[in-house]
């Protein structure tokens, strides 16, 4: 058995400037489990929905000056990490003032410290890591970013310097394959890649006040042209609970201090099909109560205006609905997939689906257990 050392890639700095790319150079020789962004920012804005996710634009790590090996933004890392353990990333995001912290978690494993999935540096002529940040980034569920001249960042990590004892079969890719925006009878047919086995498809319906399952109303995974259809015209809904199920219907939970006018405020968390809430700590002595939940929004009441924790708890973060192959055979690898769909990424796949309403922002990101070069 081998041991991960706990490595600082890059103690906390501040950034260059307020939106650019760096790019971080990785080690030549040994394993990486997975590479922990951490993001400070002072909020600067009375605004209830700023959120550190959007400032991450691409996150990127890259092989011999050209291979993908990951290709994300920071709602999507999160959310792959939400599914991995069910629950979200700790953050602590502030407003109006205030430092706010948040932890992206690209991982080569299925989870830190995975000594069959890890990214062997050796293998590689070159190594980078690519962040592109912009500290003004609304996203698609703001209108405000953050304080300019604030942003912070740090690179942690799992790292075995010599790989002793670890014998990784390969790493987790993952990479967003289309960004779009609904149509109101749209549909959407995007051929996969037949590369590397499946591991994930994440579904993203982002936009606020929107519900995921507009975005993505019949899904179906098409095989060889109709000769095998696992998943067949599935509502977006009813694939979440499927999933759910498959998991034992965990519920993910995110905490944030939101800034409330007085009266009636619509709050739009990163959990996008929210269950129930709770409010924390409430400055200035004024009151606080969650007066209504839809699926998509909270209605937070104040008695004045005021600063509270909140916390929502539910289903789909970031507004991703996932296809897990891991999660259904309870495998990995081209077994996982065999099991799951009785094909291997070499046949004609494609994923299709419907769309209900016009203007929500979708992306879809695929997950694969690669093998080292």
């Amino acid at each position: 058995m081998g041991f991960w050392l706990w490595k600082y890639f890059r103690s906390l700095k501040s950034f260059a400037t307020d939106a650019q790319t760096e790019v971080f150079p990785l080690p030549k020789r040994g394993m990486i489990s997975n590479l922990l962004l951490e993001i400070q920012a002072l909020s600067g804005t009375a605004n209830i929905d700023n959120f550190l996710a959007n400032v991450l634009t691409k996150v990127e790590v890259i092989g011999n000056g050209s291979t993908v090996i990951q290709s994300l933004d920071g709602r999507q890392i999160q959310a792959s990490a939400a599914y991995d353990d069910g629950k979200m990333p700790p953050d602590k995001e502030m407003s109006p003032s205030g430092t706010c912290f948040g932890y992206f978690d690209i991982r080569f494993g299925r989870y830190p410290g995975d000594e069959l999935y890890a990214l062997d540096c050796s293998k590689w002529d070159s190594l980078e890591l690519k962040i592109t940040y912009d500290m003004n980034a609304t996203g698609t569920m703001t209108s405000t970013g953050f304080a300019t001249t604030t942003g912070k960042l740090s690179i942690t990590g799992l790292y075995s310097p010599d790989g002793a004892g670890l014998s990784p079969v390969g790493y987790l890719k993952k990479e967003e394959k289309r960004v779009y925006a609904s149509a109101a009878g749209g549909t959407e047919d995007l051929p996969l890649p037949s590369d590397y086995p499946f591991r994930r498809l994440l579904l993203f319906a982002e936009t606020k006040l929107k519900w995921p399952y507009r975005a993505f109303q019949y899904v179906t995974i098409n095989i060889n042209s109709g000769a095998r259809r696992p998943i067949d015209n599935m509502l977006g809904n009813d694939l979440m609970i499927f999933d759910l199920a498959m998991r034992g219907n965990p519920l993910w939970y995110h905490w944030k201090r939101y800034y409330l006018a007085a009266n009636h405020n619509t709050i739009s968390p990163p959990i996008r099909w929210a269950a129930d809430g709770s409010v924390g700590y409430i400055g200035g002595g004024a009151t606080v109560v969650l007066t209504s939940f839809d699926p998509n929004h909270i209605r937070a009441t104040a008695s004045a205006a005021t600063t509270a924790s909140i916390g929502v708890r539910g289903y789909a973060p970031w507004g991703a609905l996932a296809i897990d192959l891991e999660a259904q055979t309870k495998k990995h690898g081209l077994e996982a997939m065999m099991d799951a769909w009785g094909f291997d990424q070499t046949a004609d796949i494609h994923f299709e689906h419907t769309q209900q309403e016009a203007g929500i922002a979708e992306s879809i990101v695929l997950e694969q257990y690669a093998t080292q070069p």
